[in-house]
């Protein structure tokens, strides 16, 4: 009986080589859940009581390397009776917000007046590439309080053009599908 080597080597080289290979190749991560519990949401709010605005950004976490998702409280309160001006349109970034306490009313669409880029790095880290205004022309008025969601897609001017309680407090989820957002000087 005559032994056909080339058979014999290829058929014990390919099972070790399809072995290899998927020893070789890099293991995924398997995906894991983020949570933020109310416990740190009313930390966090009850450490920001002063002051017109605390932007607070809790969390940025990479989704499969595609996009980023910020999570943050922000607390923003009249002074003097008065709401300070909040008229802002992002490039890029998705906000949802979910009202946990008080209400105001929020404007959305119409247009920037006196539109300037925001430079500031520590702002730009938390909201991606935006703009702000002296006030919104135009938009539509809508009334928001605790349970509320909003959705603000990117190039959506929006801002609270008045504050109906002592102050407000509302979660934002920020979509970043440029991965621009930034967690205590760290890029993800």
């Amino acid at each position: 009986m005559k032994i056909n080597w080339l058979v014999l080597i290829t058929a014990c080289a390919f099972p070790g080589a399809a072995l290899a290979q998927q020893s070789a190749a890099p293991q995924s991560a398997t995906p894991q859940a983020t949570i933020i519990g109310s416990a740190e949401i009313k930390a966090d709010v009850e450490r920001t009581r002063t002051g017109a605005l605390a932007d607070s950004m809790l969390r940025v976490v990479p989704i499969e390397s595609n996009y980023n998702i910020g999570v943050a409280v922000v607390r923003r309160s009249p002074i003097d009776g008065h709401t300070q001006t909040d008229a802002l349109v992002h490039e890029d970034v998705t906000e949802v917000y979910q009202i946990i306490e008080g209400n105001g009313v929020l404007v959305t669409g119409g247009t920037l007046e006196s539109a300037k880029p925001v430079s500031d790095d520590q702002l730009l880290h938390k909201l991606g590439p935006t703009s702000s205004g002296e006030r919104i022309l135009g938009g539509t008025l809508t009334h928001v309080g605790p349970g509320d969601i909003v959705i603000i897609p990117p190039h959506m001017v929006h801002g609270f053009v008045e504050i109906g309680s002592e102050r407000i407090v509302y979660t934002i989820i920020r979509i970043d599908p440029k991965r621009l957002l930034v967690l205590n000087g760290n890029t993800n």
